[in-house]
């Protein structure tokens, strides 16, 4: 508080200079003295003359204002990651066309098996530039055996056991085992049984 007091004080010393020098002019117009911006004072005052009178008028006090400038520094982002990108408020035309799925199914074929012995019997013979896909099959056997199919002399199964009296059967309209181009589909008995059945194919 003494301090700004003491401002004032100076400002007022300067103020009365100024009209000491300005002392017969008839010129009324206000005093125009800027002071610090700490001290914001805005009033009439009456101040004495060199003559000791009272002098009319007044005295205005103002702040003037420091410029003051701000600069905003964009930060740099940086982002990362998956993005979902979507279509918003825009109509989406879609055509969906149903084409019918024709499905094409080769003639099915149907062959007996009828094997007694130890050996390879055949059940198709080969197909010229075709291969024999079976489908289906049955079998049954008076003793007990295994047996397994072959693609000419490969097989194209494992051994499966069959004991007396029993059988086997197995049908799956996509394939169960088919032979090589050009060669016939075989039977093969472990040991010499009676064993009969029938097998369901396409040539493919």
């Amino acid at each position: 508080m003494e301090r700004l007091l003491q401002l004032i004080l100076e400002r007022l010393e300067q103020i009365q200079q100024y009209l000491f020098s300005r002392r017969g002019s008839s010129n009324t117009q206000p005093a125009q003295i800027t002071i610090p911006d700490r001290i914001r004072v805005q009033e009439p005052l009456r101040v004495i003359s060199d003559t000791g009178s009272y002098v009319a008028g007044e005295v205005e006090v103002t702040n003037t204002p420091l410029p003051v400038s701000v600069s905003n520094t964009p930060l740099q982002v940086s982002q990362s990651g998956s993005w979902s990108v979507g279509i918003s408020n825009t109509p989406v035309s879609v055509t969906v066309t149903n084409s019918p799925l024709t499905v094409g199914y080769s003639t099915v074929l149907y062959a007996p098996i009828s094997a007694t012995t130890a050996t390879d019997t055949q059940i198709v013979p080969a197909v010229s530039g075709k291969r024999i896909r079976v489908i289906a099959y049955a079998v049954i056997a008076n003793a007990t055996v295994s047996i397994k199919f072959r693609s000419g002399t490969t097989d194209i199964t494992g051994s499966m056991r069959v004991v007396e009296g029993g059988g086997i059967a197995h049908a799956y309209d996509g394939g169960l085992f088919q032979t090589a181009v050009n060669q016939p589909l075989n039977i093969n008995l472990s040991n010499n049984a009676t064993v009969g059945g029938y097998v369901v194919y396409r040539e493919v």
